[in-house]
């Protein structure tokens, strides 16, 4: 099932189409360069990942089956909530994300964060309950928000274990299925099949 686009986790980076917003965020916080925008049509992405070398994820079949066919690397998710959604590109991709706001990227803009020690550089740029509780902050230097590890640092934790284990579950059952079924589903979802 694990196709292997990336040969390290360094190496993975994304670019997304517009019904996937949410998971654009995720990506970057667990650290992946992740492209997205509301506005990039098809034909965008598929020229994007042309040039990058990006690998596309969709909920668009249509243009699942486009990037394929010219031979770009592409996933097609089929689940509506996050955790599928990570469960699918860990299971399918051979991801390992871990959840550390040293290696994140930026949510909004997708710059990598700077771990920020002094915390009185930005003293005005938080609220002072988190100035108080926390020492250590990452700052993104194209867009200038700041963040910190707070509370939802243990959600985001809680999902991550919560998709492993659906990615597990994923490559078990795709590992059970007949290899028939295995060559049909690859043939309909547009894959390559083996032999």
């Amino acid at each position: 099932m694990a196709r292997r686009y990336c040969r390290d986790e360094n190496e993975c980076r994304f670019i997304l189409d517009t019904m996937l917003g949410e998971l654009a965020r995720w990506l970057r916080i667990l650290g992946y360069d992740t492209l997205y925008s509301r506005v990039y049509s098809d034909k965008q992405i598929i020229n994007i990942a042309e040039k990058t070398g990006r690998i596309i994820v969709t909920r668009d079949r249509g243009l699942y089956k486009w990037a394929l066919k010219r031979g770009l690397k592409a996933v097609y998710v089929r689940f509506d909530d996050i955790r599928g959604r990570l469960a699918e590109l860990i299971a399918t991709l051979g991801l390992n994300p871990i959840a550390d706001p040293a290696r994140s990227r930026c949510p909004e803009c997708n710059a990598p964060l700077t771990i920020v020690l002094d915390k009185e550089r930005v003293r005005d740029r938080v609220p002072p309950g988190a100035y108080e509780a926390y020492d250590v902050f990452y700052l993104c230097p194209r867009c200038g928000r700041v963040y910190w590890e707070g509370g939802h640092w243990r959600n985001i934790r809680r999902v991550l274990e919560e998709a492993r284990r659906l990615a597990e579950e994923m490559r078990v059952a795709e590992a059970r299925r007949p290899r028939r079924a295995q060559r049909k589903r690859r043939r309909d979802s547009g894959e390559a099949g083996e032999g």
